[in-house]
């Protein structure tokens, strides 16, 4: 850490000149902070003493974990409800290929979103663009209630497309949190942290979900009553919203600011964005990103074909505890000293690789079995023909969770950035939603429910040697700069030079 020097400026002659400027201290900065704008001695990190001397409150207002306990929060009331709908299985609807289509066309939209991601959460900040997603939430839970009790499959489809646009802002902007708001040595906990909130909502919704079906051993649709429990939670979303701080009131642990630009040509922004689509890292990450949540599409139709409506209750309620206890020890996994940076990766990439690998077969076999008839597995009736079937869809939905921290964490390691973040951030959900909305859409009118799983098998044998690429390019320690797009002095330090000059 820099040390706080003080000096004593030269005397000049002129009465406007006050006493009080014999006592500035200043922290030093690199010389090139002065041509660019930007800080790029990353042994340089300026320190908010007032913020250490505050009050308990203030400290934890502003602080990181408080942040990321709103992100959890938002993610608690938000998208873990939609999962809670979506993990019954074709959206607890009777047929699954309606809501795998509103699905579908929701992630399309999401992906166009997050693809402009960066430029957008640059200048509209990280908490604006958590408000305007908080605000649609409640379109989720309606849209799927109004088709279950009145059959007003348009409404369901209007929502899934408007929340998909509101909710593409909330993915960026967390996902530029993540990688950013953290020290690199925290990062593994705030992660397990925010999946663990999130995973933490999905149990609530499991258990409203089998609280209201637990009597159903039948195939079919939900009680329509489920969904207005939905719309409830999500209607809270704003609150959480609004009491996140600014990316520049935000201090972490030892009292250091998060790195981030100041504000930029919008030229400028898609310049940097057009820099971040082009590098080969980011293309390593495509793959693996668009592998990452293409199985829900998958699974979801296979609990649809396979399970009774309370088993698939049952399910949205298995899964996410089974989560939180998993993605809380890979967090600590993550941030062991043990290790170094490239072999933590390493090691976290194993970790959901060798089940997911074992989880897919599985599923083939199961399909082998039943063929693509429809059946209605249950717990009760069905006791070990249920357990058989259900436990490669377990695997799979909750090392899941791990695929996505992992590309969380190896993307962190390159830059501790906002705006590389917001970038690169933008990028990976834009892919990870892409493929998601392939993924639902070819399960809404597969004619083989069985095809999907053959493209699941492929992406996942073309995922792992792009993962064993990305990390052999971990650096020691991370920028604080854009390492893509301010690499070479521009365009971004060029742009944010010309601003600093115009407010001197």
């Amino acid at each position: 850490m820099p040390t706080t020097n003080n000096f004593q400026p030269d005397k000049v002659d002129g009465s406007d000149i006050k006493e009080d400027v014999q006592d500035v201290s200043f922290q030093p900065v690199a010389e090139a902070d002065y041509n660019t704008g930007l800080e790029v001695d990353d042994n340089i990190t300026e320190i908010d003493h007032a913020y250490l001397n505050a009050s308990k409150f203030t400290k934890f207002f502003r602080g990181t974990l408080f942040q990321m306990i709103l992100f959890g929060a938002l993610s608690f009331v938000g998208p873990a409800m939609s999962d809670g709908i979506s993990n019954l299985g074709g959206g607890g609807l009777s047929s699954p290929y309606l809501a795998n289509l509103a699905s579908s066309l929701n992630y399309a939209m999401s992906c166009l979103m997050t693809l402009f991601g960066g430029p957008l959460i640059n200048k509209f900040g990280i908490k604006w663009s958590c408000i305007i997603a908080a605000i649609a939430f409640p379109l989720s839970g309606s849209g799927y209630y109004v088709s279950a009790r009145h059959h007003i499959d348009w409404y369901l489809l209007f929502s899934r497309v408007i929340g998909g646009i509101t909710s593409g802002f909330l993915y960026v902007a967390e996902t530029t949190a993540m990688l950013s708001y953290p020290h690199l040595s925290e990062r593994g906990r705030y992660l397990g942290i925010w999946s663990a909130m999130r995973s933490s909502g999905s149990v609530l919704g499991g258990a409203i979900n089998f609280s209201t079906n637990y009597a159903n051993a039948n195939a079919g649709g939900i009680a329509w009553s489920t969904y207005l429990i939905f719309v409830g939670f999500e209607c809270t979303g704003v609150l959480f919203a609004v009491l996140l701080s600014k990316t520049r009131k935000v201090r972490r642990s030892d009292g250091s600011h998060v790195p981030y630009s100041k504000s930029i040509t919008w030229k400028a922004e898609f310049q940097a964005l057009a820099k971040h689509a082009m590098h080969k890292r980011t293309w390593l990450i495509f793959i693996p990103a668009f592998y990452s949540f293409f199985y829900g599409g998958v699974y979801g139709t296979y609990l649809s074909l396979h399970f009774s409506v309370r088993a698939r209750a049952l399910s949205t309620l298995i899964i996410p505890c089974a989560t939180i206890l998993m993605v809380m020890v890979y967090g600590v996994l993550l941030d062991t000293k043990r290790f170094s940076q490239r072999q933590k990766a390493a090691i976290a990439v194993a970790a959901w690789v060798i089940p997911q690998l074992a989880g897919i077969i599985w599923t083939g076999v199961v399909y082998h079995k039943y063929g693509t008839h429809k059946v209605a597995l249950d717990y009760k009736t069905h006791g070990r023909e249920w357990a058989v079937a259900y436990i490669p869809y377990l695997i799979v939905f909750t090392t899941g969770y791990w695929t996505q921290l992992s590309l969380y964490y190896i993307l962190g390691n390159f830059s501790n950035s906002t705006a590389s973040g917001a970038r690169t951030g933008g990028l990976f959900r834009a892919f990870e939603t892409a493929g998601q909305a392939v993924s639902y859409a070819i399960n809404s009118h597969a004619a083989d429910p069985r095809i999907p799983l053959y493209v699941l098998a492929a992406l996942f044998a073309l995922s792992v040697p792009c993962m064993t690429l990305l990390i052999r390019l971990i650096p020691d320690t991370p920028a604080t700069i854009d390492d893509v797009a301010d690499a070479d002095g521009a365009p971004v330090a060029t742009a944010m030079a010309k601003t600093e000059l115009a407010e001197s």
